[in-house]
């Protein structure tokens, strides 16, 4: 008798599933409670993160990091949760229900931010050095919408921070062992930034201010220079202002960004490479990054 009744069975279920697809009746396979919601992580600029895509200020996720995601369901409800972590690979984890799909035709629009659990603007560090670099590495992931059959469910997370890297090289009048020794810091600007904009995962310039950033030091420095230093920025306009101030041999020297050398936006690297003399700052050069800034070596 059981070796009959077994294909017999087989044969209703069959029969039970294809009639609920014939008729439309989702409902009918859906589990209880709804699917479970499975987001990834990337970075702009790189793969994505479902091929092991890393991130951060050096383009990797270290694994534990937390994100806010703003998640509205199909009904118009809104949550927003602050507890979802991102692991080694890029996927976010997260438990609860209420994030769950509801059903096969459900639609969520999701949108994130990284390292600010403010809603409306984030702030860097005043201190850069070490744990503070990475500290004031703030990303926004726009806006996006996607439903349980979407074939990518990856939040690209922009960097909203301007980078700024400056690489110090000795002339006349300067040894090494002094450049070495010196003392560096980014003067009259603004730490705190201002309000982002979700639809594309940049931030708004703010008025530069009286904040002093001590950067980030880079080591070994660049190729052909004694020092680089590098610090996060929220996007202002530093045209005109003492920026850059190095203190040297009871000195004091400032580098007071040009016309097309001052004005930062969310995104961009922008690279300075200066020649400290005993009598001033010599031999300026300024690049600026395309897309989005890449890792100092």
């Amino acid at each position: 008798m059981k070796t009959t009744n077994i294909p017999i069975y087989i044969m209703y279920l069959w029969a039970a599933l294809v009639l609920a697809a014939c008729t439309g009746d989702d409902d009918a396979a859906w589990p209880e409670g709804g699917v479970p919601l499975e987001l990834y992580a990337a970075v702009e600029g790189y793969s994505s993160a479902n091929a092991q895509t890393r991130a951060t200020t050096e383009n990797r996720w270290e694994g534990g990091e937390r994100v806010m995601l703003w998640i509205i369901r199909g009904d118009g409800v809104m949550n927003m949760v602050d507890n979802f972590s991102v692991k080694p690979d890029g996927k976010l984890s997260v438990s609860g229900m209420e994030y769950n799909w509801a059903n096969l035709d459900e639609e969520k629009k999701i949108y994130g931010k990284y390292n600010s659990l403010d809603s409306t603007s984030f702030s860097v560090q005043a201190d850069q050095r070490d744990k503070g670099y990475q500290d004031s590495d703030c990303m926004a992931a726009p806006y996006f919408y996607i439903t349980v059959t979407s074939p990518d469910k990856t939040l690209v997370f922009h960097h909203v921070t301007a980078k700024v890297v400056v690489h110090l090289k000795a002339g006349d009048g300067v040894t090494n062992d002094e450049l070495r020794t010196t003392t560096v810091t980014f003067e009259n600007l603004a730490c705190k930034g201002g309000s982002v904009d979700f639809s594309n995962g940049t931030a708004e310039q703010v008025t530069p201010g009286t904040d002093r950033i001590t950067p980030n030091e880079v080591t070994p420095a660049a190729a052909d220079y004694v020092r680089t230093v590098r610090a996060l920025l929220p996007p202002q306009n530093m045209l005109g202002r003492k920026f850059v101030k190095i203190v040297i041999g009871g000195k004091t020297f400032y580098y007071t960004p040009a016309a097309g050398e001052a004005n930062f936006f969310s995104g961009k690297m922008y690279e300075y490479r200066l020649t400290v003399t005993s009598e001033g700052i010599k031999n300026i050069d300024m690049e600026e990054g395309g897309g989005t800034w890449q890792p100092v070596e």
